[in-house]
């Protein structure tokens, strides 16, 4: 026969005999007030996305978080299906539909929380530029590595980058692989500012114009 275990008082904040374990889970029962405080320090609080993330949560220091951004709309509309196949294989957290919204709420969220993580765009070229604009808007001292599944019609970023002119059903794991396995290539940018001029006589001169 199987005795029960001993009940315990909360009133007071002696803890009983046998101390509480620093590495309390989430679902234990705290025996004392004591206890009660270091449950209530340990259990994160999500933060203003809703979000609980952080380096903490890591199985390694040397892990490099991924955040998928996949846009639907791009090329042949495939975005929804691996949509779903990314998030059977990756935690939902890490796939974001940008169909939902942009980028930028969930970037603010992950280089907030974690020292450094990696991002793939799933798109064309505009996908992957709408991304890079919100991460300049960020303002951060490191920007994440950016990898490239190409879903539009033109994908000249991706096949210069080495990502391929076109996403044709290769197996998806594989490209998870290749991810982490990139290395990383800079990438220049810059800004043109077009102004109108006027030609002499006060008429303004087309821009491009040609003959």
């Amino acid at each position: 026969m199987v005795d029960p275990p001993p009940s315990h008082q909360i009133d007071g904040d002696r803890a009983p005999s046998a101390s509480p374990t620093p590495g309390m889970n989430f679902f234990d029962a705290a025996d004392s007030r004591r206890s009660l405080r270091n449950l209530s320090r340990e259990v994160p609080l999500p933060d203003a996305n809703g979000y609980i993330l952080g380096d903490v949560f890591l199985p390694s220091p040397s892990c490099c978080p991924l955040l998928v951004f996949v846009n639907g709309r791009s090329g042949p509309r495939t975005g929804g299906v691996l949509k779903a196949q990314l998030r059977g294989l990756l935690n939902p957290i890490q796939v974001w539909d940008l169909a939902e919204g942009g980028p930028e709420r969930v970037l603010t969220s992950f280089s907030s929380a974690f020292r450094r993580f990696q991002v793939l765009v799933c798109g064309g070229d505009g996908t992957v530029s709408w991304v890079i604009s919100s991460l300049e808007r960020l303002d951060l001292d490191r920007w994440p590595p950016i990898a490239i599944l190409p879903l539009g019609t033109g994908n000249d970023l991706a096949r210069v980058h080495g990502w391929g002119g076109g996403y044709a059903n290769e197996s998806l794991l594989g490209i998870l692989d290749e991810v982490c396995e990139s290395y990383v290539s800079m990438l220049d940018l810059w800004e043109l500012d077009v102004e109108p001029t006027r030609r002499r006589g006060g008429r303004k001169g087309r821009v491009g114009g040609g003959g």
